[in-house]
C-alpha cells in the first residue's frame, strides 16, 4: 500500500454562502444543537461552528451512537458532562428523537423559560440552531423530530444546502443548516477519522492511506472485529491484512494474486458502512490528536 502522503480537503462554494447565512441567522435563535459523530466526538467538532456559536448555550449531540462502541459512547457522555457541558448520544432512526432532544433544550434553556413565565408569558419558545459537519445527521435528526420527510437526507455529505425552520412542538422550533467544514485542516489525521465517518466525499480521498490508517487502528482497538469478518490471523501490518482480506474474499488480478486495489476498495466501503462492526475512531482516554 503507499506510503505517500495526500493533504486531503474538500470545500466546496456552497460551504462558503452557508457559514454567512448561518452568521446572519444565528442572532436569531436561542442556542445550538451541535451534532458529532459519536465515533468520532473529537474530530467532528468543527471551529468554523464553533466561532459563528460564540456564547450561545449548546446542546451536543453525539448521533450514529448505533455505529460506536457503546462503552467509548457512554465515556465521551460522561467526559462531555464532567467538562460542564450538555450532551446525549442518539440513534436518530430508533430513539425517541423529539421527544430526548426537546427535554433536553428544555432543560438548557430553564433559566430564559421561568423568566418569561415571571414575565406573565403563557408560552416561551425556544429556537434552536442545529449545525454540524457533512453527513453527521442532521437532516435525519429534523426528519426524527418533525415526523416527516422535511429534510432531505443520503448517506454522503453536502445534501442540505440551505436554511430552514422545522417546528418541533409547541416549545420548540429547530433552525436546519447545511453541513460544513473548514477550509484546510491543519492534522490530516482528522481529515482521515472523517473521511472514515463518510463526511468527506470518497472521489478526493487517497482511500489507500485512509484504509492504511483504518488497519492500523482496527488492528489495535478491535483485532477480533477483523478476524471474524474476514476469517483471517495475521495482523502483522496493513498490506497482511490487506493480503489476507483479498484471499479470503477471492480478490484476484488476471495472474491469480491477491488484487490490493479491489481489497483496498472493499475494505475502506465495509468500515464507512459500518459493515465490519461498532467501531469509535476515538477515545476520551488517549491523545487524539
Amino acid at each position: 500500500m503507499s506510503e505517500n502522503k495526500t493533504n486531503i480537503n474538500w470545500y466546496p462554494g456552497h460551504m462558503t454562502k452557508a457559514r454567512r447565512e448561518m452568521e446572519e441567522k444565528i442572532k436569531l435563535v436561542d442556542m445550538v444543537i451541535e451534532l458529532r459523530d459519536a465515533r468520532a466526538p473529537l474530530s467532528s467538532i468543527n471551529p468554523v461552528l464553533a466561532e459563528i456559536s460564540g456564547n450561545k448555550p449548546k446542546l451536543i449531540v453525539l448521533a450514529k451512537k448505533d455505529k460506536a462502541d457503546n462503552e467509548v459512547t457512554t465515556s465521551w457522555i460522561k467526559q462531555l458532562e464532567s467538562d460542564g457541558c450538555k450532551a446525549l448520544a442518539l440513534d436518530l432512526l430508533k430513539d425517541n428523537v423529539s421527544k430526548l432532544i426537546s427535554d433536553a433544550c428544555l432543560d438548557l434553556m430553564k433559566e430564559k423559560v421561568a423568566k418569561g413565565k415571571a414575565r406573565g408569558l403563557k408560552h416561551v419558545e425556544i429556537k434552536a440552531m442545529v449545525t454540524g459537519i457533512p453527513n453527521v445527521g442532521k437532516s435525519t435528526l429534523i426528519n426524527s423530530v418533525s415526523r416527516r420527510k422535511r429534510a432531505k437526507t443520503a448517506d454522503h455529505p453536502g445534501v442540505t444546502r440551505n436554511l430552514s425552520w422545522i417546528k418541533v412542538s409547541p416549545d420548540v422550533a429547530l433552525m436546519d443548516t447545511p453541513g460544513v467544514l473548514w477550509p484546510k485542516f491543519d492534522d490530516q489525521k482528522t481529515a482521515i477519522i472523517l473521511a472514515l465517518c463518510g463526511s468527506i466525499k470518497e472521489d478526493v480521498l487517497p482511500i489507500d492511506e485512509v484504509v492504511n490508517y483504518a488497519l492500523n487502528y482496527l488492528s489495535r482497538q478491535y483485532p477480533e472485529l477483523l478476524k471474524k469478518r474476514y476469517g483471517i490471523e495475521d495482523l502483522s501490518s496493513p498490506d497482511a491484512i490487506i493480503a489476507g482480506i483479498a484471499d479470503n474474499r477471492k480478490l484476484l488480478d488476471y495472474e491469480g494474486d491477491p488484487d490490493f486495489d479491489k481489497a483496498v476498495s472493499l475494505r475502506f466501503r465495509e468500515i464507512k458502512n459500518g459493515v465490519v462492526g461498532n467501531i469509535s475512531w476515538e477515545r476520551p482516554d488517549e491523545d487524539n490528536k
